[in-house]
Order: structure tokens, then sequence, then C-alpha cells
């Protein structure tokens, strides 16, 4: 028998060490000499709960709330909603205002389940099954104080991390469905703060494509428009809370921003985003989970988890020169790479692309499009 996993990770990651286990629970020491009983199957809303937590804080002298939200919250990726009101009431919006923000919340997390099983510029009701599974795990908490924040919860798993074969070869540990779409989400929406809202200008078409690249549909883009032509709200926002049980990645996003005033392009962009024509070269994004680049070669390997046809798969990207030497920084920044290019399957090998036209990283593409 074991304490949950949530509590396991947070006292071995904050200076605690396990002493014993007996029949009714654990035996922990903090580094700084402090002693803690952890009881078999204690859960948040049990009676010795707090007092639990109010013993593990007390060694660092952390706030109570804090040391909770980082245990509960341990394996979810929370995100939270929020609907700026110039005439907020006693933390309350107008019925109508709360009501955009939930749908719209729904809405954009949907879209971005579905664009994370592969870029789609228009879903038109064709939303992916397995990316409806994720959507189903997801919960709305209860709304913070502030102008009327609702926190969205995603369970995420952490994945084993994947053994390195000899000395030219780095791995790296796989990305989660659930943490897939959390990512999709926040770079979607991060791209239309910083190619459509920043910028005030109407999109070009290849600004159009990187944003349907980065997980943009017309459904978030509608989305968006409702909520923030809502008289009520002033801006709509979004801040990201990544799980603390997962490796930490300094790339994603932590908060966007979307004011009223850009209802008018985010309409403009939403009318653009229609299918095009299929093109011989195909366009992935990802992160990498796999590196090689061997000494005696002039070229190099990155496999990147990614999605093809409505399937997870790793495709093997080959690189040379100055892509080869960038692989390094962007395997250790956990960088989600966009390649475009053929691809092959080759026998015993899996997909391949030997000659991609395109590889950099998705921030960089919001940065230069």
């Amino acid at each position: 028998m074991n304490i949950s996993p949530n509590l396991n990770w947070y006292l071995k990651n904050h200076g605690w060490a396990l002493l014993s286990k007996g029949a009714a629970g654990e035996l922990w020491r903090h580094e700084r000499g402090s002693v803690i009983a952890v009881p078999w199957k204690i859960s948040p809303g049990d009676l010795q709960w707090y007092g639990l937590i109010e013993r593990i804080a007390r060694p660092t002298r952390s706030a109570i709330e804090s040391v909770a939200s980082a245990i509960e919250h341990a394996y979810m990726d929370v995100t939270d909603f929020r609907a700026a009101d110039d005439i907020l009431i006693e933390g309350s919006i107008p019925i109508e205002a709360g009501y955009s923000l939930i749908s719209t919340a729904r809405t954009i997390f949907r879209a971005s389940a579905t664009t994370s099983k592969g870029a789609r510029a228009q879903i038109g009701g064709n939303y992916s099954r397995p990316a409806e599974r994720i959507v189903e795990k997801a919960r709305f908490a209860h709304t913070k104080k502030g102008s009327y924040i609702l926190p969205m919860l995603v369970p995420v798993e952490d994945l084993s991390l994947k053994k390195a074969e000899d000395v030219y070869l780095f791995s790296a540990e796989y990305e989660s469905e659930e943490r897939r779409a959390t990512r999709t989400m926040a770079q979607a929406l991060s791209a239309v703060q910083t190619l459509i809202v920043d910028p005030a200008k109407e999109p070009t078409r290849r600004i159009v494509d990187d944003l349907v690249l980065s997980g943009v549909s017309r459904e978030m883009m509608n989305a968006l428009h409702s909520v923030v032509m809502e008289e009520a709200v002033s801006e709509f926002s979004a801040e990201f809370f990544w799980a603390g049980a997962l490796p930490p990645n300094e790339t994603l996003p932590r908060k966007i921003s979307i004011p009223s005033g850009s209802s008018e392009l985010l309409q403009m962009t939403a009318d653009k985003m229609r299918p095009t024509r299929d093109k011989r070269t195909e366009s992935f994004t990802g992160p990498i989970v796999q590196l090689r680049d061997e000494e005696s070669l002039t070229y190099g390997e990155v496999n990147i988890q990614t999605v093809r046809k409505g399937r997870s798969c790793e495709i093997t990207v080959v690189l040379r020169d100055e892509e080869l030497r960038k692989s390094h920084q962007w395997f250790d920044q956990k960088e989600t790479l966009v390649v475009e290019g053929e691809v092959e399957a080759v026998h015993g090998k899996g997909l391949k692309i030997l000659a991609p036209i395109r590889v950099e990283t998705l921030r960089n593409t919001l940065l230069f499009s």
C-alpha cells in the first residue's frame, strides 16, 4: 500500500524523506527535522486532511492554501479563464457574460483537443472522438475571487521515460494526449494574441496558415469573438498553470489576453479560416522525443511525437548543418517543433521526412510570421 501519488510527489520534491511504513500509514522526515505521519488513503475533504497539510507546510512556513493546491493539482493542468468586467458587482457579472465565458471556455478546449489530433482550419462539427474523450475528463472548478475567474482542470499523465540506447541518442519523456490538448490550446491562444491581436491588422494568408498550424480553428475564433462582444466584458484572458508533477517546460505559454477592441479582427480572421486544397507536403507540430547526432555522420535525426491522419505517431526528421546544431538546444529546452515536408514510409524504420523544407520552433513561428 502507498500514499496518493500527489502526496508522494510533493513530499519527495519539497525536502521530505520516507522513514518507514506501518499498518496505518507512513512516517516522513523533513530535512529541517520535522516528522509527520501520513495515513493511508487520506484525501482532500477528509477530517485529517487540513491538519496534515498544516504540518507539511510548517517547516518551510509555506501558505497552507498554496501547499494544498500544489498537492491537489500535481497532475492537473489548470487554466484560469477570466472575463474582465467594467461593472463587476460583489464578484458577479451579468448572466449573459457569465454564460458566454463558460461556453467559450468549453468551445476553446473542445476545438483544441480536436486540433491537437491534427491541424484543421474548420472543424465543422466533425470533432475527433478520441479528443471528445479528453474533453469528458475536464472539469470546471469553483470560480475565484476577481473579475470573474473560471478555472478549468484537466488531469494529465506522467508517461515513462524512453531509455537511451547509446551515447549518440538522446531521449525524452512522451507527452500524454491530455497534455497535448492543453498545450495546443495554450499555444493556439498565444498565437491569436501574437499574430492577430498585438499587430492589430488584417492577417495575410500565411498568417492564417500559421494560426492553423498552431492549433487555431474557425470554431476557436468564433468563440473568442463571441465572448469579447459581450457588452459587460472588456477583456478575455487565460492564465495557465502547468501540472507541477510533470517535468517543467519553460517554453509553454503562461498567460494571454484579448481585449474587446479586437472583436472585428477576430471575426475577420474567422472568416478567412477555410480548408485549403491538399498539398504534396505535410506540416506537423510536436515535441522532440529523440535526438541522434553521431560525430561520424554529416547529418542527424530528431523524432517528433505528433499526429498524422488522426493517429498518434513518431516522425523521424533528417537534419543537417545549422538545423542539426540548433536541435540540441531545442531538445534541451523542450521546444515544440514545426516541420514541413514529404512523408515517406521507410520499411522497418517508420515514417520519415528525408528533406524537410521547414524546421523551426513554434515560438519562432509566432515571433516572425
